[in-house]
């Protein structure tokens, strides 16, 4: 959702920054706290878990793959995305719903990650001499919060008389975010064709208001996109499997019913998860099991892993999380199915080990602490309460549970982990304050 864009004539791009200031770490925590403020983040581990790794692979073809970046999945029916300080990155499911295509929703993601690599919120901020980041945190926050009246008083006190003034610049951006961001979907192997197919469509879509406000879109900037498309052949990556039924997977969660695809494969997977959402679990497995005569990706195993598991079948419900490629979405289900099955030290085995060398997602942490309640060390469980916080930009309520965690721990090498952990805390909440 936020105010950049690219005019014609803007083909020199300025010189890029590697690191990020404090200034821009300190309002991307601030506006990290915003975005879990809204109470929207999508709480489903694949879904997130999808959408930061596609993120992260976009971000390595980007200008500056240096950058700090940050994605989330936002429980929204409106057709939005946007970029925040500190390269933090929404996309509402509405966005994904809409999209006909990997291809486009990629595309959305390198806009938004150019917006990021360009520097645009900075560039916007030294261009006009406004406190652009409390306007564009206020915009998400109007656009977020379920209080109507709230949202029209925010936006009120953050936008009034910046708009009109601002037009112009933004739309010089959006033009800067889709020629650099094409280029990433080309470097990428996606096929460059998807971000103007995905603008084509937007023009006409009345719950895209939100997204056209903040990325201004003319006839000439779609038509600069297709034809600069154009020009790109090449063989292009197909749909993934993971895409396609995390797509599914809204859609059956927004109209509380399945839509029957094409792809038999996909019409097996979601009439499993139909029945496993349903606790019909030995309807699922049949379903399940037909699926895997056909499909072996990642996403298949995940949902028979987690099914069986269900059915007291831990053996062959961890050789299923096995026979993926072990990722978080994989190792999350692998272990919540050893708690279903109080089976807590194994779950602790394979989680904390993971979270050492990954810096894993906010239900991660929040899995392996219950596991540590469950196993009677409540200093570990306190541990990594505070990690989920931070990891919300949430400091100084990390460092209370830090601090609880001190209390209860009889470890002095923990204790003094735990030191140093409040004490880096604290350095960078005291720098913040003395920022401006």
């Amino acid at each position: 959702m936020f105010f950049f864009g690219i005019n014609a004539n803007a083909l020199e791009v300025p010189e890029l920054q590697l690191t990020e200031s404090l200034q821009e770490q300190k309002q991307g925590n601030e506006f990290l706290q915003i975005i879990w403020n809204t109470n929207r983040v999508v709480a489903d581990v694949e879904t997130q878990v999808y959408l930061k790794l596609l993120g992260i692979e976009l971000t390595k073809y980007s200008e500056n793959p240096n950058k700090h970046f940050g994605f989330f999945m936002l429980d929204d029916n409106s057709i939005n995305a946007f970029a925040g300080s500190y390269g933090y990155i929404g996309v509402h499911t509405g966005m994904l719903l809409s999209s006909d295509s990997e291809a486009e929703l990629a595309g959305v993601l390198s806009h938004e990650i150019s917006h990021v690599t360009q520097n645009h919120l900075v560039r916007f901020g030294e261009k006009t001499d406004k406190q652009t980041y409390i306007m564009v945190a206020g915009m998400l926050a109007a656009a977020l919060v379920d209080n109507s009246n709230a949202s029209q008083a925010i936006a009120a006190s953050t936008v009034a008389g910046t708009a009109q003034q601002s037009i112009n610049f933004t739309r010089e951006h959006e033009w800067e975010a889709d020629r650099i961001g094409t280029k990433m979907l080309e470097k990428s192997g996606f096929d460059p064709k998807g971000m103007a197919h995905f603008f084509e469509k937007l023009k006409d879509d009345v719950n895209a208001q939100e997204f056209l406000l903040s990325h201004p879109l003319s006839i000439n900037r779609i038509s600069d996109a297709t034809q600069r498309s154009s020009r790109l052949n090449g063989e292009y990556r197909d749909d993934s499997f993971e895409y396609t039924t995390i797509k599914a997977r809204l859609y059956y969660h927004q109209y509380k019913r399945i839509k029957l695809e094409k792809e038999k494969d996909i019409t097996l997977y979601m009439q499993a998860y139909e029945a496993f959402e349903g606790q019909k679990y030995t309807t699922a497995k049949s379903y399940i099991d037909q699926l895997l005569l056909l499909n072996t990706q990642d996403a298949s195993y995940i949902l028979a892993g987690r099914i069986y598991s269900k059915l007291d079948k831990l053996d062959q419900a961890q050789q299923y999380f096995l026979n993926t490629k072990m990722g978080e979405s994989a190792v999350y289900y692998a272990v919540q199915a050893y708690l279903d099955n109080k089976q807590i030290q194994q779950g602790i085995r394979l989680l904390r080990p993971y979270l050492k060398q990954h810096t894993g997602i906010y239900q991660s942490h929040k899995l392996l602490s219950l596991l540590y309640v469950e196993n009677a060390q409540l200093d570990r469980a306190h541990i990594h309460n505070a990690e989920a916080l931070v990891l919300q930009g949430r400091f100084e309520k990390g460092i209370s549970r830090y601090e609880r965690a001190k209390t209860t721990t009889r470890s002095q090498d923990l204790f003094d982990v735990i030191n140093v952990k409040i004490e880096r805390l604290e350095n960078l909440i005291d720098l913040y304050k003395e920022l401006p």
